[in-house]
């Protein structure tokens, strides 16, 4: 793609050229002409863009005809070799169409189209069997209703021809899908096509590329940060995304895929894609660089400038991308909207004057409203960072925010204590406030959803503590002992998100835990959005989600890869077996303590093993807790060999096995009967667990604190069954404590303040101990005898009993149809097996009356 006729610089043709390619593109000896709206600039926007160009020429890009006209009124009579729109997606088409009349295209105007329109995108994907997604197509908004209801909720509904996230919303039942179509018709004034479409769960990322002559390089992947359901407004840009190279290669191999289906020949693209637990899918695409400055991150972190190397392209010169030397991020301000007007904004010129931060930009100033964010144009500014590596330039970034005070009048509710404004929310019941005593954020704790007595630890720590617990675990005592205290669901991010960004505000707080299963995530959320360290998001939803854990090991460390795949049908049980043999495990993907696990021995037991995840699926989860729900199931290859669990504490991404605990099984369920550390193992093989779990962690991506990891030791070695980054359950925590002297509760609250020394190497024992599952045939329990006595045992560490006289007695199935627990410690494992058995036996009698039946149970 060089000069025409060879002599002097080359003349092209640019619709919409940002000031900034103008300059580049004359940089790389082109000789520039431009179109542009005025409308759609300043004046001062557009003398920058003139000073880089030959010629200049103004046009209303919402005339079509006129537009058309003016471009080959331009390329004919200054003799331009090429047409290239690198703008907004609205005028590409035409200007396409009009290049491809003169012999000028770099692009088939067909291949624009595919890529911009999001439902012609849809239908390429579907017709070259890409990244398969369901969709529906309403002909305009007032359709949405009644097809978003046949199709099924929830779903994400999006006009086919806006951008910025305009319009796009998730819809979670015909209220929404109402409200939604009111919005866009009155406010947005769409008429047009809109895309229903499966909700995609997952990680956000965006391919970059560049291509030249049908040749696809891929820059680079970049991280989203956006905003919760049901708005997807992008709140942040990671370059480079951390990702497991299988990943990036899916990722990129999709891509590619994408741009040869769609015909695209030359220029950049832009492709967002979810990271599902059945692989990359394809939200969107653009034939055209991607916004939120992400080629300015790219910049900074490789030194490699995309937007240069689009004229190196057409010049036919080399442009391969570099690799990355570090990492920077765009991340957006996220202030309370509201309309008292701002008085003050303090802190821009101390974020400026940070080294790691090369732009700013704050609209607001006194006399403006905050407005709230619904797309990407009604965001609060932004500040770009560097990094030494993606993790580091997101704490940069949450430093420099940080420094960010916007003050506005005195009845804004911005200005008021951040406390006062979160009683209004519906989510939110109560809020607490201990005001006597001032709290120090660089010793402040934010804790989510915990039982009293970590609480009641963390403040003989010294620590301010900010307490967020949910309603159905909420006890006074912890009011009394937290300085502050919201009553909120904290499992749901859209609930928690602004509790924590006002509680940040007001108070401040160095770290944040939960060291209950349902927390976990939101706590890597907190992590990611202030940077603070510790697990963040990404680890924390690999160990919660088994499938995309599964997925991932196979990708970065396949020798704990086993078979896995999503289950859908009653036809993938039979499916999964062909692949892979009986028998196999269902279980679902985000639930912990063996709830809803089943093993399917052959073909005879599929149908009713789908039958169980039907009903299940139907009923959610009807005991032990609140906070679970049941939703998607996976498939698992069967793992022969004895189980275990090991407990480790993690200091800075270096990981101490503290203890290797052996599990008391019965293979005809998936409830445990019990634990017993030190597990008796051959030397060898424990060393090839602690090695197997050190591994399993660096996968995932666990940095510091606990993390209870459960494997078999099978005949191909130790494979990972799965794993948390918190502490073990059934008492683990006080066997531990017995029998090393460790307490892991008190290491995973003072690691990180630092108030504890790390660990050097892994403890000996000086003890053993054992806990024991109390169990009783299907019946109603009539009566409890010897429960007081039992606890009075010099060697019982504790005996929990959840069972009452008429409890109802269900078969065992899992965890949560145990009566209770018994432990005890003991010099031995093996003195302490014998003695939790007997004392269970002989101590302890629970009278039930027969007659009891479980639930539709299946063979397990």
């Amino acid at each position: 793609m060089t000069a025409h006729d060879g002599r002097g610089p080359t003349r092209i043709l640019m619709v919409q050229p940002y000031r900034q390619l103008a300059e580049k593109a004359t940089a790389a000896g082109f000789e520039v002409y431009a179109v542009w709206d005025p409308a759609r600039q300043t004046r001062a926007y557009l003398r920058d863009v003139a000073r880089h160009s030959a010629r200049l020429r103004l046009v209303d890009f919402t005339d079509e005809p006129a537009l058309r006209a003016l471009v080959r009124q331009m390329a004919t009579a200054h003799d331009v070799a090429h047409v290239l729109h690198l703008g907004q997606e609205s005028t590409m088409v035409a200007v396409a169409e009009e290049a491809r009349a003169l012999g000028l295209a770099v692009n088939p105007p067909e291949a624009v189209h595919r890529l911009n329109d999001k439902a012609a995108l849809r239908a390429l994907l579907a017709a070259h069997g890409l990244s398969p997604v369901r969709t529906r197509l309403a002909a305009d908004p007032t359709e949405v209703p009644s097809l978003v209801a046949e199709f099924g909720f929830p779903a994400v509904v999006k006009p086919t021809n806006l951008a910025g996230s305009t319009g796009v919303r998730l819809v979670n039942g015909p209220e929404d899908a109402a409200e939604w179509t009111a919005e866009v018709a009155g406010g947005l004034g769409h008429a047009g096509p809109v895309l229903i479409e499966e909700y995609l769960r997952g990680p956000e990322f965006s391919v970059e590329t560049l291509s030249a002559d049908g040749h696809h390089e891929v820059i680079g992947i970049t991280a989203k940060r956006v905003t919760p359901a049901p708005l997807f407004v992008e709140t942040g840009q990671l370059f480079p995304a951390p990702l497991a190279p299988a990943d990036a290669d899916a990722m990129a191999g999709l891509v590619r895929a994408l741009l040869d289906a769609a015909g695209h020949r030359f220029g950049p693209a832009h492709t967002e894609i979810v990271l599902t637990a059945d692989g990359p899918r394809v939200v969107e695409s653009q034939a055209r660089l991607g916004g939120d400055r992400i080629p300015h991150l790219i910049r900074i972190a490789t030194g490699y400038d995309i937007e240069a190397a689009i004229f190196e392209a057409l010049a036919g010169r080399p442009f391969a991308p570099a690799p990355a030397r570090g990492a920077a991020t765009i991340s957006y301000f996220q202030l309370d909207p509201g309309p008292a007007p701002v008085t003050a904004v303090e802190g821009l010129d101390a974020i400026r004057a940070l080294a790691p931060v090369h732009d700013l930009h704050f609209p607001f100033g006194p006399g403006d409203t905050l407005p709230r964010t619904v797309n990407s144009a009604s965001r609060h500014g932004f500040v770009i960072v560097e990094g030494s590596d993606p993790a580091q330039a997101e704490k940069n970034a949450a430093e420099a925010k940080a420094l960010l005070r916007v003050r506005r009048a005195p009845d804004a509710t911005a200005t008021a204590d951040p406390s006062e404004a979160l009683h209004a929310g519906p989510a939110v019941h109560a809020v607490t406030r201990a005001p006597e005593d001032p709290m120090v954020p660089e010793r402040t704790l934010l804790l989510l959803g915990h039982l009293t007595e970590p609480v009641r630890l963390a403040k003989s720590l010294g620590l301010n503590v900010i307490l967020i617990q949910h309603k159905d675990k909420f006890e006074p005592e912890q009011a009394r002992l937290a300085d502050v205290t919201f009553v909120a669901d904290f499992t749901d991010w859209t609930v928690v998100e602004p509790l924590v960004r006002a509680a940040h505000q007001a108070w401040g707080f160095a770290a944040a835990l939960s060291l209950t299963e349902p927390g976990l995530e939101v706590a890597g959320r907190i992590n990611d959005l202030f940077g603070l360290g510790g697990t963040g998001h990404q680890a924390a939803r690999l160990l919660r989600d088994k499938l995309a854990m599964r997925r991932h090991l196979a990708a970065v460390a396949p020798r704990f890869a086993i078979g896995a795949a999503p289950l859908r049908g009653p036809d993938d049980i039979e499916a999964f077996a062909a692949e892979h043999g009986w028998p196999v495990v269902v279980k679902p993907v985000d639930l912990t303590a063996g709830f809803g696990i089943f093993k399917a021995h052959g073909p005879q037991d599929a149908a009713a093993v789908w039958e169980r995840v039907r009903a299940l699926r139907a009923r959610g989860m009807d005991r032990g807790s609140t906070l679970y729900e049941v939703a998607d199931f996976l498939l698992e290859e069967y793992i022969p060999g004895p189980e275990f669990s090991v407990e480790s504490f993690s200091f800075a991404g270096r990981h101490v096995v503290v203890a290797v605990t052996e599990k008391l099984v019965d293979e005809t369920h998936f409830a445990e009967l019990g634990h017993a550390l030190p597990a008796r193992l051959d030397p060898a093989d424990e060393r090839r667990i602690e090695e197997a779990v050190a591994a399993f962690l660096d996968a995932v991506g666990v940095q510091d604190g606990p993390a209870h990891t459960e494997l078999r030791l099978s005949p191909r070695g130790p494979l990972i069954i799965e794993g948390h980054n918190r502490n073990g359950g059934g008492r683990i925590q006080e066997l531990v404590e017995a029998a090393y002297g460790i307490d892991l509760v008190h290491y995973s609250l003072a690691w990180p303040f630092r108030l504890v020394e790390p660990l050097t190497e892994r403890p000996r024992p000086f003890a053993a101990g054992c806990a024991r599952a109390v169990l009783a045939a299907p019946g109603t329990v009539e009566a409890i005898e010897g429960a007081e006595r039992l606890r009075a045992h010099p060697s019982v560490l504790a005996l929990d009993l959840s069972a009452r006289p008429g409890s109802v007695v269900h078969a065992t199935r899992d965890n949560w149809d145990r009566l209770g627990l018994l432990a005890v410690t003991a010099p031995d494992t093996d003195t302490a097996v014998e003695l939790c058995e007997h004392l269970t036996a002989t101590r302890l009698t629970i009278r039930v009356t027969p007659g009891a039946r479980s639930e539709g149970e299946v063979r397990a």
